[in-house]
């Protein structure tokens, strides 16, 4: 009987151990899933914030140049950082341009104003050429920046993409056009995951006041 019972007891310890071990993997799966999700979740609000920081620069591009050259808007609503040469110029020099250079990064300049730099986006966020090219980071004042700062965590690119609309709001490949559509495309990798995520806010701006 005593062999019997010490069998017994064995066996009931074990099924007891694999209790307990398969309940701390549970605990810890649960844990480690909500710890990315929490992550992950903040990750895309941090994405949509930089997005929309993109569209309001821009936007505050458009209304800069309505300002300062308000005698000609027809010229100079799309000038490209407040080029004077813009006034009474009927064509498309001093306009923010079309493909192949119509994605933009997003800056302050020394004068505190919003400026677009142009690049050519030959690569994917998965390029080091691309992400150093579109990256965005952290000011002193805790601002989104693409020209000077440390860099945020996890790393984000941005790029605003830029296309004119005709009257049937068709995109065309003239920038006299009196209708802009601006996106602001954000990639980010999350740490723990090799997926690219991304998203883009839209919007349209017009000449009209």
């Amino acid at each position: 009987m005593k062999k019997s019972f010490d069998a017994t007891s064995i066996v009931e310890a074990m099924v007891v151990l694999l209790i307990v071990v398969t309940w701390i993997v549970w605990v810890y799966w649960i844990l480690n899933s909500s710890q990315r999700l929490a992550g992950s979740t903040w990750n895309r609000i941090e994405a949509i914030s930089i997005a929309r920081d993109g569209v309001e620069s821009f936007t505050n591009i458009r209304d800069t140049n309505w300002i300062r050259y308000s005698a000609d808007l027809l010229n100079c609503w799309n000038t490209l950082n407040y080029n004077i040469n813009c006034l009474w110029a009927n064509n498309s020099t001093y306009d923010i341009k079309l493909a192949p250079w119509n994605w933009y990064v997003i800056y302050k300049n020394t004068q505190n104003q919003f400026q677009l730099a142009s690049k050519n986006n030959t690569w994917n966020f998965n390029t080091p050429a691309y992400r150093n090219r579109f990256k965005v980071m952290i000011d002193a004042n805790w601002l989104y920046t693409q020209s000077w700062g440390t860099d945020t965590l996890p790393l984000y690119t941005r790029e605003i993409q830029v296309d004119y609309l005709n009257a049937s709001w068709v995109v065309v490949a003239d920038s006299n056009q009196a209708r802009m559509r601006v996106r602001s495309l954000v990639q980010w990798k999350d740490n723990w995951n090799v997926e690219v995520k991304s998203l883009t806010l839209e919007t349209i701006l017009t000449n009209w006041k």
